[in-house]
């Protein structure tokens, strides 16, 4: 007899050349499940939805080993139901940033056709059913569905696809979710059908996976009594697709600050500051954060920077000089609640090449100046705006407006480059040192921001070529020393 029982220590298995390793196995054997006993409360598994009602560890059937997970929805325990648990992975880098669940499920012949059996991942430690993601059901009629919402499991409209009759029930089906952190993509996989047919669902989901339920669910109050099992569960993590990008924590070390003084660089010694593209900024937020980076736009027409397809939350983009004064904003584009921005040389404000500060944020935290005033007004929502708003004229200080953590994102880019490490401070290669005002020209100008500042310090005050702090003497030379640079 085969014996999986529960792996608390590490199982290192090698699929060919990559090595996957397995979380969490177990096939429901005592010990240290007991029959007719609950599964909440053993090995880590509590109750989920209904209080996990309906189900017990059972010997009348299994897909491997003598017992399975029972869940008895002939009588009046007829609603939804669930049992949880952590997964248990942590994704750290591309060595285990692939999650792959499998389960075996046995659905009686006498399950009508509304009752439903399903396997649902969610985003947090204590999601139940109602917090799936990642969800794949399959009913008494063998309708299959799938879904990154609990409403996609149990919708009575749509479905993946229906098995043939006969060829699903009082047989063992197998169930594979495997989800791929970096491109935020899962592949949900059923097979074991008598006629050998196997039914596949891509779907896009940017939060990663933290626990598993095991449960059951009706579409409607009408022929909803059934009888399942489900045996064979595997936890597994994989090597998965590198990110091909900059990653806010992997890259930039950490949380991106809020503003210009804190803001990320997008700088690596192996890259050339002004030359190298970044294509992608990953990052994460969480309650009321917003997250700025510095990059380097060298064509303000061909420039791009968007979340559409990279988010799953209402996000909003920003763009800013490097002394904090704004430059470009989108809350939506067009149908969607995701943000692009692009088409800078179309705005009134269109700017030049040069360092700027791309900022994301989740709608409705806004960016404000030091007497609290809004640099850009709430709406319209949708196209590209200059700043409109009372504060449209000053550097942006604080953010307002509280938010809930939005999750993982994606900004795909085009026309951005790495800078140097400097960052706003900096010069890139064959551009001219003493350019306060990054036209290209090092002139009179120039000269008069310089002057004008002079005496000045703080973070990124103009006329600070040198990027020590302070307007003085050492800047004023820089200037003078590359007067007619460019010209």
């Amino acid at each position: 007899m085969r014996h999986f029982g529960t792996l608390l220590a590490t199982i290192v298995l090698l699929a060919g050349a990559q090595a996957q390793t397995v979380l969490y196995a177990t096939s429901f054997e005592n010990p240290p499940f007991v029959a007719g006993q609950s599964a909440a409360d053993v090995d880590g598994w509590v109750a989920g939805s209904g209080a996990g009602s309906s189900q017990s560890v059972s010997s009348e059937v299994a897909c491997d080993g003598s017992q399975s997970l029972k869940w008895d929805n002939s009588g009046t325990l007829n609603s939804f139901y669930s049992i949880r648990r952590l997964l248990g992975w942590n994704p750290t880098s591309a060595a285990n940033s692939k999650l792959i669940v499998r389960a075996s499920l046995y659905i009686s012949s006498a399950t009508q056709a509304n009752r439903l059996y399903g396997v649902y991942l969610t985003g947090t430690e204590t999601g139940t059913l109602g917090g799936t993601i990642l969800g794949v059901t399959i009913g008494g009629d063998g309708k299959i569905r799938v879904g990154t919402t609990w409403s996609a499991t149990y919708s009575s409209s749509t479905w993946l696809a229906q098995a043939a009759p006969g060829t699903y029930t009082d047989r063992c089906l197998q169930i594979e979710i495997t989800y791929d952190l970096n491109p935020g993509v899962a592949t949900i996989k059923v097979s074991g059908f008598s006629d050998g047919a196997e039914y596949t669902a891509t779907l896009q989901q940017f939060t990663p996976p933290v626990n598993i339920n095991l449960g059951t669910d009706y579409v409607t109050t009408t022929d909803r009594a059934g009888i399942g099992y489900f045996d064979s569960l595997e936890i597994i993590e994989a090597p998965g697709t590198p990110f091909e990008g900059w990653d806010e924590t992997d890259n930039g070390g950490g949380d991106a600050g809020d503003l210009p003084a804190t803001a990320q660089l997008i700088y690596a010694p192996d890259q050339t500051p002004c030359g190298s593209p970044v294509t992608r900024i990953r990052g994460y937020n969480a309650d009321n954060d917003v997250d700025m980076y510095v990059i380097y736009i060298q064509d303000p027409a061909n420039f791009s920077a968007s979340t559409v397809g990279g988010a799953a939350w209402d996000t909003q983009l920003w763009l800013f000089n490097c002394d904090g004064t704004g430059v470009a904003f989108n809350d939506d584009a067009d149908t969607v609640t995701q943000s692009t921005i692009s088409g800078l040389n179309q705005l009134a404000c269109a700017p030049q090449p040069g360092v700027y500060l791309l900022a994301i944020s989740r709608y409705n935290r806004d960016a404000v100046d030091a007497n609290g005033q809004l640099l850009w007004n709430n709406t319209p929502f949708t196209g590209v705006r200059c700043p409109d708003g009372p504060g449209a004229a000053n550097p942006v200080a604080g953010w307002t407006g509280t938010t809930s953590a939005g999750g993982r994102y994606v900004i795909t880019l085009q026309g951005a480059y790495f800078v140097t490490d400097q960052g706003c401070a900096g010069t890139c290669p064959g551009q001219c040192e003493g350019d306060a005002n990054r036209d290209g020209t090092v002139n009179d100008s120039d000269l008069l921001i310089v002057l004008f500042n002079f005496g000045q310090s703080g973070f990124n005050v103009p006329g600070d070529v040198n990027g020590d702090g302070t307007v003085n003497d050492s800047d004023l030379l820089i200037v003078l020393f590359n007067f007619g640079c460019g010209s």
